[in-house]
């Protein structure tokens, strides 16, 4: 499809999303709950074009940067800041009143190797400490009161069940402690911030209990954490709804709010196999919106502990799950490649329309 055709059609399929469903869009049908989010691209606004400009202030009211405010895009080298696309990233959700979240200042990949080296042998304890903190005051200062939260620290938990801390070059400068650092680093930057620790599969066992420990170790250190994001990246008839319901509440006991932070579900399979029959997109299209809708029958049961759901990109076209673990394409959001709402749209908006009936009963 041209592009000018494509963006018409998408800026046709926003507005007809906004009003739908009695002029409410996602924001507005849970706007009693929790914040809806995306995830956006760098180079704002010109990486969209105007339609999809539209869909994403019609739908959503919060936002995360996918890469811009990163460590290596902002410092890929000592001194030398990039501030471009995450300026520009604040300044669109200023600009249209959408609440800006900050990703991530403290993460194993997209981190120079600078900041981990003293000449041609690993920097100090107290080096590594010393780059850390100028990193995450420069940045915490140059967006004070323009971020509503930050993940202070991606993924730091390992996926070996053996084992409790990703093996990183943080773990291996600073040691043990790295977390309790870079959050006090944090708080004493902004102590008004809301901070939040951000990973995947911690839902689930056994990432959930080095989870819930590594809270407490932070909580115990006199660490000030408000929130933890369960990044949420699951596959169609594979959601782990129970698991997910024992981890909120987990969560909600330690004195957090919890976050959906990267929320996509994966339509095709994840490993390549050769001659295997192609999926049936319209029945795994199906399933998906059953997925969703129950997915947000939860979100909606916890809504006093859920603050924000976000979906890792604005519609099918922008998932990293079509490069992610190879390249396909993918269908993994709420919206198809032309912007126009799919069953799992109506799905999740059902859902937003059964609690209010529900409310307005009681």
């Amino acid at each position: 499809m041209p592009r000018a055709i494509r963006a018409l059609t998408v800026l046709y399929m926003a507005v007809l999303s906004s009003t739908a469903f009695g002029q409410q869009s996602l924001k507005d049908a849970f706007s009693k709950d929790f914040l809806i989010g995306t995830a956006l691209s760098s180079r704002l606004p010109a990486c969209y074009t105007p339609a999809e400009l539209e869909l994403i202030k019609a739908q959503f009211n919060c936002a995360t940067p996918e890469w811009c405010m990163k460590p290596k895009p902002l410092q890929p080298l000592e001194g030398v800041w990039h501030f471009e696309d995450a300026d520009a990233y604040v300044a669109f959700c200023e600009q249209n009143h959408i609440a800006a979240f900050g990703h991530t200042l403290v993460w194993h990949e997209d981190c120079p190797d600078w900041f981990f080296l003293d000449g041609d042998k690993f920097a100090s304890r107290e080096l590594v400490l010393k780059r850390l903190k100028a990193h995450i005051d420069m940045v915490l200062n140059r967006y004070r009161g323009k971020i509503r939260g930050w993940d202070v620290v991606n993924e730091a938990i390992s996926d070996n069940p053996k084992e409790y801390l990703r093996k990183t070059k943080w773990l291996e400068t600073i040691g043990d402690d790295y977390l309790v650092q870079a959050f006090k680093i944090a708080h004493e930057a902004d102590p008004e911030m809301v901070l939040q620790y951000n990973d995947y599969n911690i839902e689930s066992e056994p990432k959930r209990s080095k989870a819930i420990k590594l809270i407490r170790n932070l909580q115990s250190n006199g660490v000030r954490v408000a929130a933890i994001g369960i990044q949420a990246h699951w596959q169609v008839g594979r959601v782990p709804f129970a698991d997910l319901e024992t981890a909120i509440n987990s969560f909600q006991n330690l004195g957090l709010k919890v976050m959906i932070t990267e929320l996509d579900l994966d339509m095709l399979p994840r490993k390549q196999v050769a001659n295997a029959p192609p999926p049936d997109i319209d029945l795994l299209t199906r399933h998906q919106a059953d997925d969703y809708a129950h997915l947000f029958r939860i979100f909606i049961e916890h809504r006093d502990v859920i603050t924000r759901v976000t979906f890792w990109g604005i519609d099918d076209a922008h998932s990293w799950l079509n490069g992610w673990p190879y390249k396909r394409e993918n269908h993994p959001l709420l919206f198809d490649r032309e912007g126009k709402p799919k069953p799992a749209f109506d799905a999740v908006m059902s859902v937003a329309k059964q609690q209010s009936a529900s409310t307005s009963a009681e």
